[in-house]
């Protein structure tokens, strides 16, 4: 067992806050665009903050990594199988596949950078091509997480909102800037997980 830190339990108390407003909106969240605001996104949030939240905790070990890995090939499977349907607007295809990557992500750091007694170290970083990937889904998921906050500030663009919708203002645009923060959590401890691999 590993004794949690400050940065570690601050990191977990924001990924699990971010997972339960995951959970509040997916029971009852506004829906006003195909990326950001889909019940897609919403489970895909709580799913991936909290099982980011164990990785920081002392209940990570080979039970809980195995409990990951399992979640991750649920989380790919499901959004694979959402992405072979056809798209219930534009933008949503993009979002799933995002989450589809995300999901992987998850599954390659667990893989190679976080063993059963270890908080959140590894056994040496990986090799090759390997560290290449690493660092390329490292980089996605930062500019994931810059886009997330740039559409929490400005707005999704016109094109991703359905057809004949304006811009969201008052009550649409704090359902999406709600929307945003497990995005937002999402992408930056993703970014932060795949680095801490290296």
């Amino acid at each position: 067992m590993c004794r949690m830190g400050a940065p570690d339990a601050a990191l977990v108390v924001v990924l699990v806050a971010a997972a339960a407003v995951g959970a509040v909106r997916l029971i009852a969240g506004r829906r006003i665009d195909t990326v950001w605001t889909t019940r897609e996104a919403d489970a895909a949030h709580l799913v991936m903050n909290l099982a980011m939240a164990v990785m920081f905790t002392s209940l990570w070990g080979s039970t809980a990594r195995s409990w990951v890995l399992a979640v991750v090939v649920a989380g790919m499977l499901g959004a694979g199988a959402a992405l072979a349907r056809p798209p219930a607007g534009p933008g949503r295809r993009a979002g799933l596949a995002n989450h589809l990557l995300a999901f992987a992500a998850m599954g390659l750091a667990v893989l190679v950078g976080h063993s059963p007694g270890h908080a959140h170290g590894h056994d040496g970083a990986p090799g090759g091509a390997v560290s290449v990937v690493v660092v390329l889904l490292a980089a996605w998921f930062a500019v994931d997480l810059v886009v997330t906050v740039v559409v929490a500030v400005v707005g999704p663009p016109a094109r991703l909102l359905s057809v004949g919708l304006a811009p969201p203002t008052g009550r649409d645009r704090a359902a999406l800037r709600v929307a945003s923060f497990p995005h937002a959590v999402m992408a930056a401890a993703m970014t932060a997980m795949l680095l801490a691999v290296l």
